[in-house]
Protein backbone atom coordinates (compact mmCIF):
# COMPACT_ATOMS: atom_id res chain seq x y z
CA UNK A 1 0.00 0.00 0.00
CA UNK A 2 0.97 3.02 -1.02
CA UNK A 3 1.86 5.56 1.98
CA UNK A 4 1.81 9.19 2.65
CA UNK A 5 5.21 9.84 4.66
CA UNK A 6 6.71 13.40 4.74
CA UNK A 7 10.24 13.15 6.12
CA UNK A 8 12.10 15.84 7.67
CA UNK A 9 15.70 16.57 9.21
CA UNK A 10 15.79 18.67 12.37
CA UNK A 11 18.50 20.31 13.22
CA UNK A 12 20.44 20.72 16.93
CA UNK A 13 18.92 23.82 17.50
CA UNK A 14 15.63 21.69 18.91
CA UNK A 15 17.94 20.08 20.95
CA UNK A 16 19.57 23.12 22.40
CA UNK A 17 15.71 24.07 23.00
CA UNK A 18 15.12 21.10 24.49
CA UNK A 19 18.11 21.11 26.93
CA UNK A 20 16.88 24.45 27.66
CA UNK A 21 13.01 23.20 29.04
CA UNK A 22 15.22 21.41 30.70
CA UNK A 23 17.09 23.23 32.56
CA UNK A 24 14.15 25.57 33.38
CA UNK A 25 12.30 22.39 34.96
CA UNK A 26 15.24 20.56 36.33
CA UNK A 27 14.43 20.58 40.05
CA UNK A 28 11.54 18.49 39.62
CA UNK A 29 13.22 16.56 36.37
CA UNK A 30 16.17 15.41 38.40
CA UNK A 31 13.50 14.40 41.22
CA UNK A 32 11.48 12.51 38.96
CA UNK A 33 15.29 10.54 37.65
CA UNK A 34 16.27 9.96 41.71
CA UNK A 35 12.34 8.18 42.05
CA UNK A 36 12.98 6.51 39.20
CA UNK A 37 16.80 4.78 39.57
CA UNK A 38 15.07 4.24 43.21
CA UNK A 39 12.50 2.20 41.68
CA UNK A 40 14.58 1.02 39.46
CA UNK A 41 16.37 -1.05 41.85
CA UNK A 42 13.11 -2.94 43.24
CA UNK A 43 11.76 -3.41 39.31
CA UNK A 44 13.47 -3.47 35.87
CA UNK A 45 12.28 -0.30 34.80
CA UNK A 46 15.29 0.90 32.99
CA UNK A 47 18.42 -1.34 32.18
CA UNK A 48 19.92 -2.08 35.76
CA UNK A 49 23.41 -0.76 34.18
CA UNK A 50 22.31 2.39 32.69
CA UNK A 51 24.00 5.77 34.22
CA UNK A 52 22.46 8.68 35.56
CA UNK A 53 23.97 10.13 32.45
CA UNK A 54 22.09 8.40 30.08
CA UNK A 55 18.87 8.45 32.09
CA UNK A 56 19.04 11.88 31.89
CA UNK A 57 19.43 12.22 28.18
CA UNK A 58 16.43 9.74 28.00
CA UNK A 59 14.22 12.60 29.59
CA UNK A 60 16.20 15.43 27.38
CA UNK A 61 15.29 12.99 24.31
CA UNK A 62 11.35 12.74 25.55
CA UNK A 63 11.26 16.82 25.52
CA UNK A 64 12.01 17.04 22.09
CA UNK A 65 8.25 17.23 20.96
CA UNK A 66 7.89 20.52 23.57
CA UNK A 67 10.81 21.98 21.57
CA UNK A 68 8.92 21.06 18.15
CA UNK A 69 5.96 22.72 19.08
CA UNK A 70 3.68 19.79 18.95
CA UNK A 71 2.12 18.38 21.63
CA UNK A 72 0.90 22.02 22.22
CA UNK A 73 -2.51 21.05 19.97
CA UNK A 74 -3.71 18.72 22.42
CA UNK A 75 -4.83 18.94 26.36
CA UNK A 76 -5.17 15.07 27.20
CA UNK A 77 -2.58 12.89 26.54
CA UNK A 78 -2.24 9.07 27.04
CA UNK A 79 1.46 7.65 27.49
CA UNK A 80 1.44 3.96 26.14
CA UNK A 81 3.44 1.25 27.47
CA UNK A 82 4.95 4.04 29.57
CA UNK A 83 6.86 1.68 31.80
CA UNK A 84 8.41 4.05 34.44
CA UNK A 85 7.28 7.06 32.81
CA UNK A 86 9.57 8.11 30.08
CA UNK A 87 8.21 9.81 28.29
CA UNK A 88 4.95 10.50 30.20
CA UNK A 89 6.40 12.05 33.29
CA UNK A 90 8.85 14.46 31.83
CA UNK A 91 5.97 15.57 29.71
CA UNK A 92 3.78 16.61 32.48
CA UNK A 93 6.19 18.00 34.43
CA UNK A 94 6.89 20.66 31.54
CA UNK A 95 3.33 20.97 30.24
CA UNK A 96 1.36 21.57 33.10
CA UNK A 97 -1.65 22.73 31.34
CA UNK A 98 -1.88 19.36 29.88
CA UNK A 99 -3.60 16.14 31.54
CA UNK A 100 -1.11 13.00 30.71
CA UNK A 101 -2.44 9.35 31.92
CA UNK A 102 0.39 6.80 31.87
CA UNK A 103 -0.53 3.44 30.27
CA UNK A 104 1.16 0.00 30.66
CA UNK A 105 -0.54 -3.27 30.97
CA UNK A 106 1.85 -4.08 33.65
CA UNK A 107 0.78 -3.10 36.70
CA UNK A 108 3.74 -3.42 39.06
CA UNK A 109 4.95 -0.54 36.29
CA UNK A 110 2.38 0.97 36.91
CA UNK A 111 2.55 1.02 40.82
CA UNK A 112 5.91 2.44 40.26
CA UNK A 113 4.79 5.39 38.17
CA UNK A 114 1.85 6.22 40.14
CA UNK A 115 4.17 6.65 43.47
CA UNK A 116 6.31 8.25 41.11
CA UNK A 117 3.83 10.73 40.24
CA UNK A 118 2.97 11.29 44.24
CA UNK A 119 6.01 11.86 45.11
CA UNK A 120 6.25 14.87 42.41
CA UNK A 121 3.13 15.93 44.05
CA UNK A 122 1.98 16.03 39.82
CA UNK A 123 -1.80 16.88 39.70
CA UNK A 124 -2.01 16.88 35.97
CA UNK A 125 -0.60 12.93 35.82
CA UNK A 126 -2.42 9.47 36.45
CA UNK A 127 -2.10 5.68 36.04
CA UNK A 128 -3.92 3.27 33.75
CA UNK A 129 -2.76 0.19 34.29
CA UNK A 130 -4.12 -2.24 31.83
CA UNK A 131 -3.94 -2.50 27.61
CA UNK A 132 -4.46 0.70 25.98
CA UNK A 133 -7.67 -1.24 23.91
CA UNK A 134 -9.47 -0.91 26.73
CA UNK A 135 -9.29 2.66 27.33
CA UNK A 136 -11.89 4.92 26.91
CA UNK A 137 -10.50 7.31 24.77
CA UNK A 138 -11.88 10.68 24.38
CA UNK A 139 -12.19 12.72 20.71
CA UNK A 140 -9.34 15.02 20.81
CA UNK A 141 -6.74 13.03 22.73
CA UNK A 142 -3.79 12.74 21.61
CA UNK A 143 -1.09 9.69 21.96
CA UNK A 144 2.76 9.33 22.76
CA UNK A 145 4.82 6.05 23.42
CA UNK A 146 8.48 5.94 23.27
CA UNK A 147 10.15 2.66 21.80
CA UNK A 148 7.17 0.97 23.12
CA UNK A 149 5.07 -0.73 19.89
CA UNK A 150 5.65 -1.16 16.08
CA UNK A 151 3.56 1.39 14.36
CA UNK A 152 1.21 -1.17 13.00
CA UNK A 153 0.73 -3.21 16.61
CA UNK A 154 -0.17 0.33 18.09
CA UNK A 155 -2.90 1.16 15.37
CA UNK A 156 -4.73 -2.15 15.69
CA UNK A 157 -4.64 -2.08 19.76
CA UNK A 158 -6.45 1.50 19.46
CA UNK A 159 -8.46 0.34 16.77
CA UNK A 160 -11.40 2.70 15.49
CA UNK A 161 -10.65 4.69 19.06
CA UNK A 162 -11.21 8.85 18.01
CA UNK A 163 -7.51 10.24 18.40
CA UNK A 164 -5.97 12.48 16.69
CA UNK A 165 -2.50 12.61 16.98
CA UNK A 166 0.16 9.81 17.92
CA UNK A 167 3.69 11.17 18.62
CA UNK A 168 6.16 8.04 18.85
CA UNK A 169 9.71 7.85 19.51
CA UNK A 170 11.38 5.74 16.89
CA UNK A 171 14.82 4.60 14.66
CA UNK A 172 14.15 6.62 11.66
CA UNK A 173 14.46 3.54 9.54
CA UNK A 174 12.57 1.40 11.27
CA UNK A 175 9.64 3.78 11.50
CA UNK A 176 9.79 3.82 7.29
CA UNK A 177 9.85 0.37 7.04
CA UNK A 178 7.40 -0.45 9.71
CA UNK A 179 5.10 2.58 7.72
CA UNK A 180 5.69 1.36 4.41
CA UNK A 181 4.63 -2.61 5.37
CA UNK A 182 1.58 -1.41 7.10
CA UNK A 183 -1.66 -2.94 5.48
CA UNK A 184 -3.64 0.54 6.88
CA UNK A 185 -3.33 3.64 4.97
CA UNK A 186 -0.72 5.83 7.54
CA UNK A 187 -0.18 9.82 7.07
CA UNK A 188 2.93 10.39 8.76
CA UNK A 189 6.00 13.11 9.65
CA UNK A 190 9.41 11.40 10.18
CA UNK A 191 11.15 13.65 12.02
CA UNK A 192 14.45 12.89 12.08
CA UNK A 193 17.57 14.47 14.17
CA UNK A 194 20.16 15.57 12.78
CA UNK A 195 22.30 16.75 15.84
CA UNK A 196 25.92 16.16 14.77
CA UNK A 197 28.65 13.29 15.14
CA UNK A 198 28.75 15.02 19.09
CA UNK A 199 25.93 13.80 19.91
CA UNK A 200 25.95 9.66 19.66
CA UNK A 201 23.17 9.02 21.38
CA UNK A 202 21.00 10.48 19.27
CA UNK A 203 22.08 9.00 15.54
CA UNK A 204 19.65 7.49 13.69
CA UNK A 205 16.43 8.23 15.87
CA UNK A 206 13.38 9.91 14.90
CA UNK A 207 9.86 11.42 15.89
CA UNK A 208 7.24 10.12 14.14
CA UNK A 209 4.06 11.88 14.43
CA UNK A 210 1.06 10.13 12.46
CA UNK A 211 -2.33 12.15 12.50
CA UNK A 212 -6.08 10.88 10.88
Amino acid sequence: MKQNIIKKQIDAEVLKSAREIYKINEGKLEQYIDLLLSWNEKINLVSRTVSRETVREHVIHSLIPVALNIVDTHKNWIDAGSGGGLPGIPLAICCENSKWILNDNVKKKMRAADDIIQGLGLKNAGTAAKSISLIDIKRGTGIVTKHAFKIEDLLRLLNKKPWEKIIMWKGAVDAENEIRRSKKRIKAQILEFSFGAEESFYEGKAIVVIEK
